[in-house]
């Protein structure tokens, strides 16, 4: 998952904002339980204080110490006793429980209170066994002789222990609630940015097949709908301006064409004139060169214009595409000749595709002429064409002087030249490219190019491949125009270089 994306975003907001929420619940919910576990314990020492002085201590002058002690060993019998419980008057005992047991706690060794500052109040001391004690002291001025001290006490580990294992219970749930919110929040995301899934997949297809598409609008009255509002606005937008430049682009090419045709008729009409001087003829021919160039290039916009907008009639039937490759690589071949090129072609397969034999032979024939036009003498251009997944690769790998870095995004535009790898002496009119990009467009596929200056170029060209029920059906469409008994087409296509 990528961690910076929205709904990583929000559920990683999602789950900090509830473990804030949680350790702010945990604190309160131990401090809640220490302190009422704390109160009843202290509530529990003071009713017993109160109830040893209103039922022993009170009658003790009436009734003797005799009955004071039975009384207080059959109420808390020595040993058993829990909370520990003495009572003595001017340093002497009177009476006491003993020590604590289950847990044992030793007591009997706890000092008497020495002043009167921890008379009706709580003291926590420590047994001499290490246990932690709440001490409670409540004094009783009877009739005579000094006060009655009344010592109530309790083991507090016990309460300690409960607090730790709430601890602990909170520590464990604590990450398994957060673990199942990030994964139930990552999972309730889908739902909220389904729409948006759906919007970017529908984008991402605008314009690859056919404009007049449009994105969906999501009907939920908040940012969503407006925004699928504003991007189909926006996109009626760009397609009006694409359209007019479409539409000059055209118009501009069709208006040219005449005159053009006009003024080289006239030239070629002038260089007849008998007597004209060398001067004259070198100048004619030059503007006639020139003529002819201007020709190519309103043709190439002419058929750009009509593959960006749909009006070039494009036959879409199945290609076998091994075969095109190396029949045109064969008709190429006197090119590379000429500047002794090694052009290695190399088809493993057939490879299937649905589209216009003649334009995807134009995308081949003007990438390697791109490619021999820019390789020097003796230099190297490998092409490769195989299938990868649902994709027919089309590879052009040449020896060249290369492309530079800042040059690579714009070879695609129309009339774009690098300064060193395109130049107006090769001969070219800085369309070649625009009309491969124009022809792949409209067959659903995408060209892209890899370089680097003195080291040679790479141009890939990624089509659909033919579906397997369509393939078959072309082959048997063709199968009874081979003749019987010939070798097979994967037999044919193995590596076939063509020799300089």
């Amino acid at each position: 998952m990528n961690r910076n994306s929205l709904r990583a975003r929000v559920t990683a907001f999602y789950v900090s904002m509830l473990a804030v929420a949680l350790a702010l619940f945990c604190f309160a919910v131990y401090g809640g339980v220490r302190a009422y576990l704390t109160n009843s314990m202290q509530r529990t020492l003071i009713h017993t204080a109160e109830t040893i002085i209103t039922d022993y201590v009170v009658p003790l002058d009436t009734k003797g110490q005799s009955w004071f002690q039975n009384e207080m060993s059959e109420s808390y019998p020595a040993g058993i006793s829990d909370p520990f419980v003495r009572v003595s008057q001017g340093g002497k005992i009177l009476y006491e429980s003993g020590d604590i047991r289950e847990p044992f706690v030793e007591v009997s060794g706890l000092a008497l209170p020495a002043d009167s500052s921890v008379l009706n109040s709580f003291r926590r001391v420590r047994a001499d066994t290490g246990q932690p004690l709440m001490i409670y002291t409540k004094s009783y001025a009877g009739q005579r002789g000094s006060p009655i001290l009344v010592q109530t006490g309790a083991n507090m580990e016990p309460l300690f222990h409960l607090l730790q294992g709430l601890v602990v219970i909170l520590m464990m749930a604590m990450p398994v609630i957060l673990i199942g919110a990030a994964v139930g929040g990552h999972l309730l995301m889908a739902g909220p940015l389904r729409p948006v899934v759906a919007l970017t997949e529908k984008a991402e297809s605008i314009g690859r097949k056919e404009l007049g598409e449009r994105l969906p609008i999501i009907h939920s009255g908040d940012e969503l709908e407006r925004l699928s509002l504003a991007l189909n606005r926006m996109i009626d937008r760009l397609e009006e301006a694409l359209a007019h430049n479409r539409r000059f682009s055209a118009d501009a090419s069709h208006e040219l064409r005449t005159p053009l045709t006009i003024i080289h008729g006239e030239l070629e009409a002038l260089l007849e004139i008998p007597g004209l001087t060398t001067q004259a003829v070198e100048g004619i021919s030059s503007a006639l060169d020139e003529s002819e160039r201007m020709s190519r290039i309103v043709h190439n916009l002419m058929t750009i214009s009509r593959l960006d907008s749909g009006g070039e009639r494009i036959e879409m039937r199945p290609v076998e595409l091994t075969s095109v490759l190396k029949s045109t690589l064969d008709h190429m071949s006197l090119l590379a000749d000429e500047k002794s090129i090694l052009v290695t072609c190399n088809a493993a397969a057939p490879v299937w595709v649905t589209g216009d034999s003649m334009r995807l032979k134009q995308v081949i024939v003007n990438l390697v002429d791109n490619a021999i036009k820019y390789t020097s003498e003796g230099g190297t251009i490998e092409v490769t064409l195989q299938a990868e997944d649902d994709k027919a690769a089309l590879r052009i790998a040449d020896t060249g002087i290369g492309i530079p870095a800042e040059s690579l995004p714009f070879v695609f535009d129309r009339f774009y030249r690098a300064d060193r790898a395109r130049s107006r002496e090769s001969g070219g009119t800085g369309l070649g490219l625009a009309i491969v990009k124009a022809i792949c467009t409209a067959h659903s596929g995408v060209v892209s190019v890899e370089s680097s200056e003195s080291k040679g170029s790479t141009f890939r060209v990624q089509l659909p491949l033919l579906p397997l029920s369509e393939r078959d059906a072309a082959l048997l469409e063709s199968s009874p125009a081979l003749p019987r008994g010939g070798s097979n087409s994967e037999e044919s296509a193995v590596e076939s270089p063509i020799k300089s």
